[in-house]
């Protein structure tokens, strides 16, 4: 048994390294963006730098949430098709770190053009968000909560949870370096 807790304990500092290391990488391709930058679209009709901090920022808060409050996000597929989908997409995402293109996010977390905050202060928030939730999810864990509700793939373990987010923001990473090279 103490393997076995042992190799669990390994997965999730595993997982909070890499998503602590793609949250640092996202907020350094921020900080790189010029302000003017910042509310342009990343390519012709996608979101802005400023968008898609927004839409990560609603992420972490759902899932504080839920990390805190037991509230997940909302299921949008059958339960058949959810056990597919984690059964068969979710390990090629997390071994190949992408995601399906033109993926659409969940209403719950799509951001409004409107109010929103500069980039120095979204980009703040975002780290708060992050941290927060590295907690979050770290005292869930060791209360026995068992994991994080993904809208297409259903409750997810934390240390796969986590994992995913670390490749969401490494998604959305490529998505707003790209801008500082036009």
């Amino acid at each position: 048994m103490a393997a076995a807790v042992s190799r669990a304990d390994a997965r999730w500092a595993a997982a909070l390294e890499e998503h602590q290391v793609a949250l640092a990488a996202y907020l350094r391709a921020g900080e790189a963006i010029s302000d003017a930058a910042w509310t342009a679209p990343w390519a012709p009709g996608k979101w802005t730098p400023a968008e898609i901090t927004e839409h990560l920022a609603m992420v972490y808060r759902v899932f504080i949430a839920e990390a805190t409050e037991g509230v997940g996000m909302r299921l949008k597929l059958t339960p058949f098709r959810r056990r597919l989908l984690k059964t068969f997409m979710l390990p090629h995402m997390l071994f190949h770190r992408t995601f399906p293109k033109r993926a659409p996010a969940p209403r719950e977390v799509r951001p409004s053009a409107e109010g929103l905050a500069p980039r120095t202060a979204a980009l703040a928030q975002l780290r708060d968000l992050g941290e927060r939730f590295e907690a979050e999810a770290s005292r869930a864990r060791a209360a026995g909560k068992p994991g994080v509700t993904h809208p297409y793939f259903g409750l997810m373990a934390w240390d796969k949870g986590v994992r995913l987010g670390a490749v969401h923001l490494e998604h959305h990473t490529r998505q707003i370096a790209s801008v500082g090279k036009r």
